[in-house]
């Protein structure tokens, strides 16, 4: 299967308003890959295939739970629905039974137990319709309207719920925050969902947020949930003002659960490395004169109160209550969250109807593993449009939103001919032919020859000096933008933190053998470490990324971090590199593939 991680975001664009209103699904069967959103619009990060993703929204109740139990609803869930290993694995970590409810519209939602393990929460949970006449539709029947006419089972709920007179509902419950400690609610770069109908008429639903970033080792947790209900008509479609939301926040205090497990202790493995005889070494010139590097403050902004949308569309806005979507008279839309922000002319909700729209989807086609490399930038001059151009609206968008545009660099530019659309457009097409993308997403062959050339543009991707700018990045921080002679017509833009003061300057940071050493152990230790060889190191660089202080109180901080891009036997399958972040300054393993 051709699938890569621009492909697997774009999938997300294309099914907004399947569900919260602050969410959008990816038709997806037994996975979700998914970005990380708040507002309408795809808020992309780094993406896992751990399990099933999406994002949501926020806040209300509050409770703590203790629990010591021999028996895990979350590991049982897991172990059958995903793999047995992880299954085993989560009996060993810490769990707490929760038993909170809240009801939304017809809707009970009841948050039965959480497990923490190895940097990640795992939740399981059980929503029941209010109304027993009421029939839930679980989410791989309810993605799509024309999937939802195609499926024997979801017509025969659609009869169930005509024969008993009850409506038919879809719901998504699942975290969008995390605290740990008491410390700062932060969104995890990983967030998956999934849910399966129950005989009793119920749903069971099932989350997983993990990351180093969010979810860290604590005594308590603070989890900001977001739970909805919406009604779809017998035919798949939704009810126009039919979705409701509520926001609500549980805490817990997870105890090591007991477990008759045995599995030898993990922590004691190591990866094997294949000796080599160097890799790429990318450091600052401080580092090498120092050996150190100084710790910042890392500030939040917020692009909802900062962004005008004019600056985007001047067409006006048509609707928008909140100001986390925006829908302009011209059908675009604007989706804004505290870390970012995403504009698509597409219009109707169908992210291919408009020619940018288009386009976009097929830019994506330069990553997979077999044309990587293939499309460079050619022309610096297209229809109505310059690259010198280009990159001028693109940064004069960037000092708009507050910015430096002194501390982010172009690290891709790609022109967008028509030849070049029509090149992309035919591996696009070929790989739904031939069976290569996923089916049941339901994709609809598309004319590209059509395409007049007005819309010939750059695709213009920045990243910030010194921050996540390495290869197999989570792109936390970087500025995707698609501009032709009109202007901007699709911005991605991700910067949930600027720097601030210097907090310290640790007297030494670990070095880039003894990060290898760290990324060999932590590799060892995961379940999804393939057959845990490290095959060869690629290159290890050092930069900055925001990360939990110590005292989880105290906010967050950017700290000197890490990068290790190395192959295993999967990046060598993939043509592709694994890599993991290490924390310079505790060798604390942040983030990484094999998670």
């Amino acid at each position: 299967m051709i699938m890569t991680l621009r492909e697997e975001q774009e999938r997300v664009q294309k099914a907004v308003n399947q569900s919260l209103a602050h969410i959008q699904e990816d038709p997806w069967l037994s996975q979700r890959v998914l970005a990380n959103v708040k507002g309408e619009e795809p808020v992309k990060r780094k993406i896992s295939l751990a399990l099933v993703l999406s994002i949501v929204g926020v806040l209300a109740l509050a409770g703590t739970a203790y629990a010591l139990f021999s028996s895990s609803r979350v590991a049982e869930f897991f172990g059958e629905h995903w793999n047995k290993e992880l299954g085993e694995s989560l009996q060993e970590g810490k769990g707490a039974q929760i038993g909170e409810s809240v009801t939304i519209g017809d809707v009970v939602f009841t948050l039965d137990e959480i497990v923490y393990r190895n940097r990640a929460l795992y939740g399981v949970g059980t929503a029941r319709p209010v109304d027993e006449k009421d029939v839930i539709v679980p989410m791989d029947l309810a993605d799509d309207p024309e999937c939802f006419r195609a499926s024997e089972d979801a017509q025969k709920l659609a009869a169930k719920a005509k024969k008993t007179g009850g409506k038919l509902l879809t719901i998504t419950s699942m975290p969008e925050k995390i605290g740990v400690d008491e410390g700062t609610m932060l969104m995890p770069g990983t967030i998956g969902y999934y849910d399966i109908a129950n005989e009793d008429g119920s749903v069971t639903f099932s989350f997983e947020a993990s990351d180093g970033f969010a979810v860290n080792e604590g005594t308590s947790y603070q989890i900001s949930m977001e739970s909805s209900v919406k009604q779809i008509k017998d035919t798949g479609e939704s009810i126009a003002d039919s979705l409701r939301n509520e926001k609500w926040t549980v805490s817990c205090v997870p105890v090591i659960m007991e477990t008759s497990t045995e599995k030898p202790d993990a922590s004691e493995k190591t990866a094997a490395v294949i000796e080599q005889d160097g890799y790429e070494l990318n450091v600052p010139s401080m580092y090498q004169e120092t050996k150190t590097m100084p710790v910042y403050q890392a500030l939040e902004i917020d692009f909802t109160a900062m962004t005008d949308p004019a600056w985007l569309n001047q067409s006006g806005v048509q609707d928008g209550t909140d100001k986390t979507y925006i829908r302009f008279r011209d059908h675009a839309a604007l989706g804004l969250s505290q870390e970012g922000l995403d504009y698509n002319e597409f219009a109707n909700d169908n992210f291919d109807e408009t020619y940018s729209g288009a386009i976009i989807r097929v830019v994506w086609v330069r990553e997979w593993p077999k044309h990587r490399g293939e499309f460079v930038l050619d022309r610096k001059e297209l229809s109505g449009i310059t690259l010198t151009e280009a990159q001028s609206k693109a940064e004069e968008l960037i000092r708009k939103l507050g910015i430096d545009v002194n501390q982010y660099a172009c690290v891709e530019a790609l022109d967008m001919s028509l030849e070049r659309i029509q090149a992309m457009g035919a591996i696009w097409e070929k790989a739904i032919a031939d069976g290569e993308l996923l089916t049941d997403d339901c994709y609809q062959s598309y004319d590209y020859a059509s395409i007049p050339a007005e819309e010939e543009g750059y695709y213009l991707r920045y990243s910030p000096l010194g921050i996540d700018t390495f290869e197999a990045g989570s792109r936390r921080y970087s500025v995707e933008l698609y501009i032709n002679s009109r202007g901007i017509v699709y911005a991605g833009i991700r910067n949930p933190y600027v720097r601030g003061e210097v907090v310290e300057t640790p007297t030494a940071l670990m070095t880039p053998d003894e990060a290898i050493a760290r990324t060999a152990e932590e590799l060892g230790r995961s379940l999804s470490g393939g057959d845990k060889v490290i095959k060869s190191i690629q290159q290890v660089a050092l930069t900055y990324e925001a990360v939990r202080a110590e005292n989880k109180s105290d906010g967050m901080v950017f700290v000197p971090v890490w990068v290790v891009l190395y192959k295993d036997e999967e990046a060598l399958r993939n043509e592709t590199n694994a890599y993991a972040l290490i924390n310079a300054v505790d060798g604390s393993l942040i983030e990484a593939s094999f998670r």
